[in-house]
C-alpha cells in the first residue's frame, strides 16, 4: 500500500487562523514529488510536526497540551485536518480541539463521497492500523537533525528503526510481557495442578466468545429499539396532525392519550412495588413468615460466635505458646486440633451471621392477591382507552384512511419494539425466577455467562502449575530470543546489501558503504567520507527500510538542511529526492541556499513552494505558493541565526 499526504488544513491553531496546504499537482489528486513549506520560527513548523504525529496515532491529549494550541485571539475551538490517499482510497482525519474543556475529538471523512462521508472517531485502513505505532511514525515524521544519530554513535537508534519497521520490536515486547506474567504467577499461591488445563482453557474461551456474542446481540437490539422508538414518535406526531384537522376528534384523542399516560405511569409504579414485595419470602404467606420468625428465635438462642472459628484454633495449634501464656507441647496441640472440629469455619460463621442479620428485619405478610387484582383491572382499563384512541373515527374519509394506516404502522413498530425489549430483558435479567421460567443458562443470559467466565477463569488459575509454567515460559523466551537474533541478522544483511546498492547508485564516485549494523551504522572507509555522504547513508538506510515495509510511507521532515554547510546541502538534496517518492519538508529561509536549487533537477521541478509568514496583525498568517516569492523570502532573525550556524560548521571542518 502507498500512503500519501494530499493536504493539511489548520483552523485556529496558535498563530494560524486559517491555512490550507495542498501537496498535489494542480487539478489532480496526484501528489507532488517534493513539497517545500517555508515557515519562519514562531509560525507553527514544530507545532505542525507534532500535530501530524498526534493525528496519525489518534493520541489522547491532556488538557494542558490541548490548551497549548489555543490562539491569542481567544477562539474556543480549533481544527487540524490531514487528507490522505491510501492506494485508490482517499480519506481525511480531523482533530477537533476544544480549548474550553481541554479535550480533543477525532472524526474521519471520505471526500470522494457526495455527502463527505463524515464519521466520528479515529480511522486508519486495516493495513495501517497495526503498523503505525508511535515509534514507526517517528521514522517518517522526522527531524532532519536526527540523521546523525544513525551513524557510528554507539546508540541503538539505527537497529531499533530496523526492528520497528520489520515489527520485530513487538516480538521483543512479547518477551517482556511473558517475563511479567511469570513473575505474577510466581507470586500467586494458587493451585498447582495441570489436570484438564487444556480442556478448561478451551471451555473458558467458548464462554468468553459466547459472552461477547450476547453483549453484541444486546447492543444491536438496543440500537433497533431506539430506531423503533424514534419511528413511533414520528408516526404518532403525523397521526396527531391528521387528527388535529378534526377538532372534535382531536379533543377526544388528547383526552384518551392523557388517560393512557396516567395509567401507564401508575401501572409501572404499582408493578415495581408488587415485584419488590414478591422478592421478600416473608411477605408471600403467613406460613413463610411464621417459619422464618421461628428460625430467628432458634438462632438467637444458639448465640453463634462472631469471630472465634475453627481456623483460629488451627492456627493456634501451630504456635509454641498459648494465648494464655503457657507453653504448648504436642499433646496440647493435638487436643486443640480435635476441639477445633466443634467450631464452624470462618466462611460458615460469616454466612450464618449474615442470615441472622437479615432475619432480624423480616416483613409482615401482605395481601398480594388484592394487589394483583388491582393491577389486572388497571390493565383492562388501559387497553380500553388504547382501543378507543385507535378506533377514534374522523368525519373525513381520506383523513380516516390515513389515520388508520398510521395506526397500523405504529402498532407494527410497537410490536417489533416490545418483542426486542423482551429479548433484551431476557438477555440482561438476573432474576432467578425469570431465568428458571425461561430456561436461561449461560448460553442465553449475560449475567450467567459472566459467572461462567469468572468460574472458568478461576479453574484455569487453579489448574496452572507455577513451576511448569515458569519452565515453559523460559523455554519460550529462549525460542523468541533465538528467533529475534536470527531474524535481525538476516534483515540486517538484506538491509546492508540494499542500502549499499542505493549508495553506489546515488554516490557514483564515492566508496562509502555500510560495513555493519551494531546498534548504530558502521561505515567502511569512514575517514574518507564527507558529512554529506554520511547523511546520504542515513537517508538511504531509512528509504530502504520503508520500501521493505508493508506500506510505502511519505517522508515528512523538519529542518533537513538547517545544520549543513552549502557543500553538504548540494550533496544531500538530490539524494533525498531520489530516495523518497513523496517528501514534505518544513524549512526556514536559511536552509534554501545550496539545498533547493539542487532539488529541482532531480525532480524535474515536480515541487510545491509554500511560504507561510506573519503579518503586522497579531495572530494573522499569510501563505504564498509562488516560487519566486519563496526564493526571495528572508527572515532577519533566521538569517542571523543561520550565519552563526554556518560559522560553527565552517570552524568545525
Amino acid at each position: 500500500m502507498n500512503l500519501r499526504i494530499e493536504e493539511i488544513h489548520y483552523q485556529n491553531i496558535r498563530d494560524i487562523g486559517s491555512l490550507h496546504l495542498e501537496f498535489t499537482k494542480p487539478g489532480t489528486s496526484e501528489p507532488r514529488h517534493i513539497s517545500l513549506v517555508q515557515m519562519p520560527n514562531g509560525t507553527g513548523k514544530t507545532t505542525t510536526m507534532g500535530l501530524i504525529r498526534h493525528l496519525i496515532l489518534g493520541s489522547e491529549l491532556n488538557d494542558e497540551t490541548v490548551m497549548g494550541y489555543e490562539p491569542e485571539t481567544g477562539a474556543s475551538e480549533g481544527k487540524f485536518t490531514v487528507g490522505f490517499a491510501a492506494g485508490d482510497d482517499r480519506f481525511r482525519i480531523h482533530m477537533d480541539l476544544d480549548y474550553d474543556l481541554g479535550t480533543v475529538d477525532y472524526r474521519h471523512s471520505y471526500p470522494q463521497r457526495e455527502d463527505g462521508g463524515m464519521n466520528s472517531g479515529h480511522f486508519l485502513p486495516l493495513e495501517l492500523e497495526n503498523i503505525l505505532t508511535e515509534e514507526f511514525v517517528d521514522l517518517f515524521v522526522f527531524n532532519g537533525e536526527l540523521t546523525d544519530d544513525f551513524i557510528e554513535t554507539g546508540e541503538n537508534k539505527a537497529e531499533n528503526a530496523l526492528k520497528i519497521v520489520t515489527r520485530l520490536d513487538r516480538v521483543e515486547a512479547q518477551r517482556v510481557a511473558i517475563e511479567r506474567v511469570v513473575e505474577e504467577q510466581q507470586e500467586d499461591d494458587g493451585a498447582k495442578t495441570e489436570k484438564g488445563l487444556k480442556q478448561v482453557k478451551s471451555r473458558l474461551e467458548t464462554r468468553e466468545d459466547r459472552l461477547a456474542s450476547l453483549k453484541e446481540t444486546r447492543s444491536r437490539l438496543e440500537d433497533d429499539i431506539s430506531e423503533h422508538t424514534s419511528t413511533i414518535e414520528s408516526l404518532e406526531q403525523e397521526r396527531e396532525r391528521i387528527i388535529s384537522e378534526d377538532e372534535e376528534a382531536l379533543e377526544k384523542y388528547r383526552e384518551y392519550q392523557e388517560k393512557i399516560r396516567d395509567f401507564e405511569t401508575n401501572l409501572r409504579t404499582d408493578s415495581e412495588s408488587l415485584l419488590d414485595d414478591m422478592r421478600v419470602p416473608s411477605k408471600l404467606s403467613a406460613s413463610f413468615h411464621e417459619d422464618l420468625t421461628t428460625l430467628l428465635e432458634h438462632m438467637r438462642v444458639l448465640r453463634l460466635p462472631r469471630s472465634t472459628s475453627k481456623e483460629f484454633f488451627s492456627e493456634l495449634a501451630e504456635q509454641n505458646t498459648c494465648v494464655c501464656g503457657r507453653d504448648l507441647d504436642e499433646k496440647h496441640r493435638d487436643e486443640i486440633r480435635e476441639n477445633a472440629e466443634r467450631f464452624l469455619s470462618d466462611e460458615d460463621v460469616g454466612v450464618l451471621n449474615a442470615l441472622k442479620e437479615r432475619l432480624g428485619s423480616i416483613s409482615e405478610p401482605v395481601a398480594l392477591d388484592d394487589e394483583l387484582e388491582e393491577l389486572r383491572e388497571a390493565r383492562r382499563e388501559l387497553r380500553q382507552y388504547q382501543t378507543q384512541s385507535d378506533q377514534l373515527g374522523l368525519s373525513d374519509e381520506n383523513l380516516e384512511e390515513k389515520k388508520q394506516s398510521l395506526t397500523r404502522q405504529i402498532e407494527s413498530e410497537k410490536t417489533d419494539r416490545d418483542n426486542k425489549k423482551r429479548k433484551v430483558e431476557l438477555l440482561s435479567t438476573d432474576d432467578k425466577g425469570v431465568k428458571q421460567r425461561h430456561n436461561l443458562d449461560w448460553e442465553k443470559n449475560i449475567p450467567e455467562a459472566k459467572r461462567e467466565v469468572t468460574k472458568y477463569k478461576e479453574k484455569v488459575e487453579a489448574a496452572t502449575d507455577t513451576v511448569r509454567f515458569s519452565a515453559q515460559a523460559e523455554k519460550l523466551d529462549m525460542i523468541l530470543n533465538d528467533f529475534v537474533s536470527q531474524a535481525v541478522a538476516e534483515v540486517k544483511r538484506d538491509q546492508i546489501n540494499e542500502t549499499n546498492r542505493r549508495l553506489s547508485r546515488i554516490l557514483k564516485r564515492s566508496s562509502v558503504q555500510i560495513d555493519s549494523i551494531d546498534d548504530s551504522i558502521n561505515l567502511k572507509n569512514k575517514s574518507g567520507s564527507s558529512e554529506g555522504q554520511s547523511l546520504a547513508v542515513a537517508y538511504a538506510y531509512l528509504s530502504t527500510l520503508f520500501e521493505g515495509s508493508a506500506v510505502d510511507m511519505p517522508f515528512v521532515i523538519d529542518s533537513p538542511a538547517v545544520s549543513l554547510d552549502h557543500k553538504v546541502r548540494s550533496e544531500v538534496a538530490p539524494i533525498i529526492s531520489q530516495l523518497f517518492d513523496q517528501v514534505i519538508a518544513f524549512i526556514i529561509s536559511t536552509e534554501k541556499e545550496g539545498f533547493v536549487e539542487n532539488l529541482e533537477p532531480a525532480t524535474d521541478n515536480d515541487i510545491n513552494y509554500y511560504t507561510v509568514y506573519k503579518t503586522d496583525s497579531p495572530g494573522e498568517l499569510r501563505m504564498h505558493d509562488d516560487k519566486d516569492f519563496f526564493m526571495d523570502f528572508t527572515s532577519e532573525e533566521e538569517e542571523e541565526d543561520g550565519d552563526s550556524r554556518m560559522q560553527s560548521a565552517t570552524e568545525g571542518e
